[in-house]
């Protein structure tokens, strides 16, 4: 009779110990609703990019604030989340620095994804950084 119980009983702690391990391991969906909000916040970094790099093309300098222009292809100026406007700096004459509130930033440091064309990302400053020829 012992043995009909222990087996059931060992096979559920299992189950749950791997579970509990998955959703150490993924986060959860917390964790994955926060990386599909910061993927978004960088398709709309990288729009943004265009955008500024348009307006160079045509201005042959770059803009002074982040705005749409009719000349260039809209971008989201703000984030659908938070509804926070991207930030937008001018480093020099051809580099400039997009921001945006990342939820999970650390992810951005060590994916080989987010390097050029996305930009390069700035620990310091959260922020990715576009240099145009």
């Amino acid at each position: 009779m012992q043995r009909d119980v222990i087996a059931p009983t060992l096979i559920g702690v299992l189950a749950v110990a791997a579970i509990a391990a998955g959703l150490m391991f993924t986060g959860g969906p917390n964790t994955a609703r926060a990386e599909k909000r910061d993927d978004a916040r960088h398709r709309d970094i990288r729009d943004l990019s265009r955008l500024v790099s348009c307006i160079k093309s045509h201005d042959d300098a770059l803009p002074d604030t982040l705005k749409s222009d009719e000349r260039c292809k809209a971008a989201p100026l703000v984030d659908q989340t938070n509804r926070q406007p991207y930030r937008y700096n001018v480093i020099s004459e051809n580099s400039f620095d997009l921001c945006a509130d990342f939820e999970l930033p650390e992810r951005f440091q060590s994916y080989s994804r987010y390097t050029r064309p996305s930009g390069q990302w700035q620990k310091e400053s959260e922020c990715f950084r576009f240099t145009l020829k």
